[in-house]
């Protein structure tokens, strides 16, 4: 496994997400997982929060690197940006379903923050739509950069 690549690809991955979101939210669309992980300690939303929900976004998105490679190498004995964007489906899938009990555990949702619901599903059918397609953007930055594991280059055909 390349752990280093792992994590500096889930970081470049997660960073991407991050900017779609923000290009989202400047035409109307009100995704914002930064502020989300921000106020999770109780903080008030605005650029602190932003700031540290945008820190944990990144940490997240280097473990998730990791996860990544790991499967990668140890599952699928296959990578690739098609192999992520495959994985960034489940991914995507656990997580949304985990956003959906948000206002169980999130001291600000419902009251100071909306529900999201899970998927990102209070905010339409747009909302769904953008929180699987930023993951698939994740998955693919992360398989891309990560590349081919050991086990394809021992499939490869040799000199003929």
């Amino acid at each position: 496994m390349r752990p280093g690549r792992a994590i500096l690809f889930g970081v470049i991955g997660a960073m991407a997400m991050s900017i779609l979101m923000a290009v989202l939210r400047a035409i109307g669309l009100p995704l914002s997982t930064e502020i989300i992980l921000g106020t999770l300690g109780g903080l008030a939303p605005g650029g602190a929060a932003f700031g540290i929900g945008l820190f944990i976004h990144l940490i997240m998105g280097a473990l998730f690197g990791l996860l990544y490679g790991y499967l990668f190498e140890k599952v699928w004995a296959h990578g690739g940006a098609t192999t992520g964007m495959i994985l960034s489906v489940v991914h995507a899938a656990l997580i949304g379903i985990l956003i959906g009990f948000t206002p169980r555990f999130h001291p600000l949702v419902p009251n100071e923050l909306p529900d999201p619901g899970p998927f990102f599903a209070n905010l339409g059918a747009i909302g769904v739509l953008t929180f699987f397609g930023v993951h698939l953007v994740y998955g693919a930055i992360v398989g891309a950069g990560y590349g081919h594991v050991t086990a394809e280059h021992q499939w490869a055909p040799g000199p003929v």
